[in-house]
């Protein structure tokens, strides 16, 4: 069932009163604390972060020898809450913004260019960038379909894996991007394990546990009681069922409940009910983490493969763009929109088509940001190139407007994921010119 837009005003000033006594209590970390420091008495949802260039999307405790990742905060002592006016997100907890947001940051890069990963916030405020592929250009492949469950993706020729210790984009040896129309080649391209998590600003990328089953193309979800969920993908078999979940305060990671069906390019969220849903092609998965167990739902009317899929502040599930099922030429990315109204005591939902996105993309990035909209950064157009479009939906009055651009926004088979300061990170992907990206951006007020 829908919130009226009325309903959810009245949410949003309950939640920042709430909010004004306890976030100093109930979130350490996004104060910028160490877990057993003393908070401020008086912090208001919006001063918990700043978005300055000393921002930070966790605390400003970098972890550092054998300390944890999630050192500053452990799941059970983080803020619950979500973007503004969601109901019931769970963590982590966002500062309020009135948004739209309209200004890139820089942020320090990961340290090696990684295409097709998987990005999701963890309670603690902190970017988890998961998996992926290493350094190397897309390799167009006139005849190239995917199998089942895979989309054309950017795949690179690279023989190997870039060293841990570079920081540098790839040089000009790379080949440039496919023409227009080709499809793309799924061989080739050793999955990563490599997990690597963004603290405060000034310290940059630390690793965290290794993913047990290396892959690329997974999708990540923080679940509400903190654990991290690395789903599907494409392992050195291909595509699997595969779902691990790590837990920060340990970290360390852990088997889940497989899939449904091996999905070898999905796109997770977890919805304001608690659940986690997954998108993979012509199927929508749910997973129920009191259950640890899995159902499906029909996917959108036209099954895609590749949109970005979030959850919007009334409960419904966005799935945007993307490209249609069984592989073929890039002209076909999509400009579709479709929400998902999830059905009430866990049972199916229902699908409806809003406004089409200005232009159509496939492999795009995107994220709700804090304020409510929802924000998609890149992908492929029509033609197959890279677009540096940021296309802002506002649910409230259904439309799209343009949103801030840059060389920031320009790359595909990237990922983002809203951190714990409210600004919108984008992660990775491939550039304009076929080069496999390690930068990071962020887009704030």
């Amino acid at each position: 069932m829908s919130w009226s837009r009325t309903s959810r005003r009245c949410a949003a000033r309950a939640f920042v009163l709430t909010t004004t006594m306890t976030a100093a209590l109930a979130s350490p970390g996004l104060l910028g604390l160490s877990s057993g420091a003393t908070p401020p008495t008086a912090v208001t949802p919006s001063a918990a972060t700043a978005t300055s260039g000393d921002a930070s999307p966790g605390s400003d405790t970098s972890p550092s020898g054998n300390t944890s990742p999630s050192e500053s905060t452990s799941p059970s002592e983080s803020a619950s809450g979500g973007p503004a006016g969601v109901p019931g997100g769970g963590c982590p907890r966002y500062p309020q913004v009135a948004g739209p947001l309209s200004t890139w940051q820089d942020i320090p890069a990961l340290s090696s260019p990684r295409v097709d990963l998987a990005s999701t916030t963890g309670c603690d405020g902190r970017i988890y960038a998961i998996g992926g592929r290493p350094a190397g250009a897309a390799t167009p492949s006139a005849s190239a379909t995917p199998g089942a469950g895979v989309a054309p993706s950017e795949q690179p020729t690279a023989s190997g894996s870039p060293s841990s210790s570079a920081t540098a984009s790839p040089t000009a040896s790379a080949t440039g991007s496919p023409t227009a129309g080709a499809t793309l080649s799924t061989a080739g391209g050793t999955p990563l394990g490599n997990v690597s998590v963004l603290g405060p600003v000034k310290n940059g990328w630390t690793d965290a546990a290794d993913l047990p089953t290396p892959r690329s193309g997974l999708a990540a979800a923080t679940g509400a009681d903190g654990r991290i969920y690395a789903i599907g993908g494409r392992d050195a078999s291909g595509p699997t069922d595969t779902v691990e979940i790590y837990t920060p305060s340990t970290d360390s990671w852990s088997a889940g409940t497989p899939l449904p069906e091996p999905m070898g390019d999905p796109r997770a969220t977890r919805g304001a009910d608690g659940r986690i849903y997954v998108l993979g092609g012509d199927t929508l998965a749910i997973y129920a983490p009191d259950s640890s167990s899995w159902s499906t739902a029909d996917a959108p009317p036209a099954s895609i493969f590749a949109p970005v899929l979030t959850t919007l502040p009334d409960g419904r599930i966005l799935a945007a763009g993307g490209s249609a099922t069984g592989g073929g030429p890039r002209s076909t990315a999509s400009s579709a929109v479709y929400t998902y109204t999830p059905g009430t005591g866990g049972g199916s939902g229902s699908w409806d088509q809003v406004a089409d996105l200005p232009t159509g993309v496939t492999r795009a990035a995107g994220a709700t940001g804090p304020d409510g909209r929802v924000y998609i950064v890149g992908g492929r157009d029509s033609n197959g190139d890279v677009t540096d479009a940021v296309q802002v939906y506002t649910p409230d009055d259904d439309q799209w407007t343009a949103g801030s651009t840059g060389d920031a926004s320009s790359r595909a088979g990237g990922t983002a994921t809203t951190g714990g300061d409210g600004r919108v990170y984008v992660l990775g992907g491939t550039s304009s010119d076929g080069h496999p990206l390690d930068t990071v951006a962020a887009l704030g007020d």
